[in-house]
């Protein structure tokens, strides 16, 4: 509402100076023309400023994080896996204290998460809110495995990696395990 009367005010303003420059230099329709088409680009910068794009290079601003374990990890039941080392975290979505990226907007992201196991088999699935979206897993010791997958996200979607909790405990090599992820597009 505070945006539309700032607006509205602007406009006013510009016309009632175009009017004005009508009576002086009798040139309405050149600066006419001029006059509204900075009219037109102002009001689209606060509309983008409104709806949190970038205006300089009219896109969203980016959104993406990266981050790995440091040290080997177990986990067993629903345990939620905190990478802990970030290296990415633009736009502040992921935090490394719970291991769990929350969508600042509405949108269409990509998840990936690399693991590898040791000593036993790896169960890890990859988690929106409090549905199982797919499933990784690595079938022995030191084997590799990933999670990937493109999801429709809405603002405050929470998403993690998580142990499928009708595995066994099972342990997690740290500096082999990473999770990733970024906006691909807003909706």
């Amino acid at each position: 509402m505070f945006t539309l009367k700032v607006i509205m005010f602007v406009l006013f303003a510009a016309m009632s100076h175009v009017v004005q420059s009508e009576a002086k230099e009798h040139c309405l329709n050149d600066r006419t023309e001029i006059v509204m088409e900075k009219l037109l680009n102002f009001v689209k910068e606060i509309k983008q400023i409104s709806s949190g794009t970038d205006c300089r290079n009219n896109h969203q601003k980016p959104i993406a994080f990266y981050a790995q374990l440091t040290k080997q990890v177990t986990v067993s039941g629903s345990d939620i896996v905190v990478f802990d080392k970030v290296f990415t975290n633009t736009g502040d979505a992921y935090d490394s204290k719970t291991g769990i990226f929350r969508a600042p907007v509405k949108g269409l992201y990509y998840f990936d998460c690399t693991l590898m196991s040791i000593g036993t088999p790896l169960h890890l699935i990859l988690m929106k809110n409090k549905s199982m979206l797919t499933r990784g897993h690595s079938f022995s010791n030191r084997d590799f495995g990933s999670i990937s997958g493109t999801i429709e996200l809405e603002m405050g979607d929470k998403v993690s990696i998580q142990h499928y909790s009708a595995a066994r405990s099972e342990a997690i090599c740290g500096e082999y395990a990473s999770f990733t992820g970024y906006l691909i597009s807003i909706s």
